[in-house]
C-alpha cells in the first residue's frame, strides 16, 4: 500500500492533487476540516465525474446516489465501516487542536485506503508524523505565490477583492453593513449559516458579482477563492471555553488563502486592529510554522457493557508519549448527564444496544451553543424518540420546533438563535 504525505503551506496546490489522484481510482474518500470546503470539492467533482458518482457526507448535508464511488465528507463523518481503494485526510495538523484533535488523531490512525492512503498538511507536523510512523514518505510542496504584508488599511479604502476577517457573528454583519454603505455588495460567511445560503455567498463573491467577502476565520482551512488580500480586525478570538490570542500558525493559515495559484497575495489589518508586531509578519511571509510536539487522542475501542464500563474505556491513556488524552470532551460531559437521568436508565436496561445509540446521539454538535444542561434536554428527547416502538423523529415535533423560529421578535439575543 502506498502511504504517505504532502506538507507544505498554504497554495500550494495539496488539496486540488488529492481529488485529482482520487479521481484515478474505483473509489475514494477524502476527510476534510469544513462543511463548506467538502461541499466545494464535492461539486468540482461532480462536473467532472458526475453528479451521481459522488457522494457527500457532514454533519449538515448527505448525498449519497446508489452509485457513488468518491465521497467528500468532513472528518468526523467519514464513515469507518467501508472500504475505499482511496483514502485522504486534509489539514492534519488540526490532530493537535483541543476541541477537535482527538478525531483527526483517530483517522489519522485508524482509516486507511485499499491502495493508497494520503497526508495533506502544514509542515509544522512532519516529525511527530516520522515519530508514529517511521516508514511514511514525506513530500514537500513550496508556495505556488508570495506573500506580502500590507499594513492598515481603513475600512473605507480597502481594495477589491478582499476578505475581512472577524471573530464573532455580530462583528461579521456590523462590518457588512459598513462595507455595503461605502463599497456596495459584499458576501457573507459564517459557520452559522445554513449550506444553501452559505454556498450562495461563496458563489456571488467567486462569480465576481461581489468584490468583498466578510467571514470568520473557519475560511483558513481551504475554501479556494480568489482572494487577493485579507485584512484581520482582530488576533483574538473566543475559541469555545475562553478568550485567547490566535497562535502565529492559525494568522498564517488565514492571511494564505490570500493569493490563487501564481497570483500573489497580500495580508494586513483595519478597524480596531492597529498593528503587527514584526515577529507576525515575518513568520507569516517567510511560510515558518511551529513544530508540533503532541496531538490529541482518545480510546477508539469502547465497551459498550454499561454506561459505567463506556466511560472508564473513553479515559484510558495513550501509551505513546506523541499523544495527550482528550478529557472532558462535549460528547463525553453530555453522556455523563444523560446516564444519570431516570428515564434513559430506565430505556438503558431495556436493551443493551441502546448504549451504543446514547452514544451516537451524544456526538450531536450543540449547534446553539447553550448550555449543556438545556442541550441535553434535547439529546434526552431525541432518545426517547428513537428508542420508542416507531423509532423515528415525529414530524409533528419538527414542525412545532420550526413555527417557533418563524415567531418574529426584535430581540438580537433572540434572532441570533433563530439563525
Amino acid at each position: 500500500m502506498n502511504f504517505s504525505a504532502i506538507l507544505g503551506p498554504t497554495n500550494t496546490g495539496k488539496t486540488y492533487f488529492a481529488v485529482e489522484r482520487m479521481l484515478n481510482f474505483k473509489s475514494g474518500i477524502i476527510g476534510f476540516p469544513l462543511r463548506l470546503l467538502a461541499r466545494e470539492n464535492y461539486e468540482l467533482a461532480a462536473k467532472k465525474v458526475g453528479i451521481t458518482r459522488v457522494g457527500l457526507i457532514t454533519g449538515e448535508e448527505k448525498i449519497i446516489p446508489e452509485t457513488a464511488q468518491f465521497f467528500f465528507c468532513t472528518v468526523e463523518a467519514m464513515p469507518t465501516e467501508k472500504n475505499f481503494d482511496f483514502v485522504a485526510i486534509d489539514e492534519i495538523q488540526l490532530s493537535a487542536n483541543f476541541e477537535r484533535g482527538h478525531l483527526f488523531t483517530e483517522k489519522i490512525l485508524n482509516v486507511r485506503g485499499n491502495d493508497e492512503t494520503l497526508f495533506l498538511g502544514s509542515s509544522s507536523i512532519k516529525n511527530l508524523l516520522l515519530r508514529i510512523f517511521p516508514n511514511i514518505k514525506i513530500n514537500r510542496r513550496p508556495r505556488f505565490s508570495v506573500l506580502k504584508y500590507c499594513g492598515y488599511k481603513n475600512l473605507t479604502r480597502i481594495p477589491p477583492r478582499s476578505a475581512i476577517i472577524a471573530f464573532s457573528q455580530i462583528d461579521v454583519y456590523s462590518i457588512a453593513e459598513k462595507i455595503k454603505k461605502f463599497r456596495g455588495g459584499v458576501s457573507v460567511v459564517t459557520g452559522a449559516l445554513s449550506p444553501e445560503a452559505r454556498n450562495a455567498q461563496v458563489r456571488m463573491f467567486q462569480n465576481g458579482e461581489v468584490d468583498y467577502i466578510i467571514a470568520t476565520d473557519a475560511i483558513g482551512y481551504g475554501l479556494n477563492l480568489a482572494i487577493k488580500y485579507i485584512f484581520f480586525t482582530s488576533i483574538v478570538k473566543f475559541d469555545g471555553t475562553k478568550k485567547r490570542y490566535l497562535t502565529n500558525d492559525e494568522i498564517s493559515q488565514i492571511a494564505g488563502r490570500a493569493g490563487r495559484y501564481k497570483n500573489s497575495g497580500y495580508f494586513g489589518i483595519t478597524q480596531n486592529l492597529k498593528s503587527l508586531s514584526n515577529e507576525i509578519i515575518e513568520f507569516v511571509e517567510d511560510y515558518k510554522n511551529t513544530e508540533i510536539e503532541k496531538i490529541y487522542w482518545r480510546n477508539s475501542k469502547l465497551c459498550f457493557n454499561s454506561p459505567k464500563e463506556l466511560l472508564n474505556s473513553l479515559n484510558i491513556r495513550p501509551k505513546s508519549k506523541n499523544f495527550i488524552l482528550k478529557k472532558d470532551s462535549a460528547d463525553q460531559r453530555h453522556l455523563k448527564m444523560l446516564t444519570q437521568n431516570n428515564r434513559v436508565i430506565e430505556i438503558l436496561k431495556s436493551k443493551k444496544n441502546n448504549l451504543e445509540l446514547l452514544w451516537e446521539i451524544c456526538s450531536i454538535p450543540d449547534y446553539t451553543k447553550t448550555l449543556d444542561e438545556f442541550h441535553s434536554r434535547l439529546l434526552i428527547k431525541l432518545f426517547v424518540f428513537l428508542t420508542e416502538k416507531k423509532k423515528t423523529i415525529p414530524g409533528s415535533w419538527i414542525e412545532f420546533q420550526v413555527e417557533q423560529i418563524k415567531k418574529v421578535t426584535d430581540k438580537i439575543s433572540s434572532i441570533n438563535a433563530k439563525i
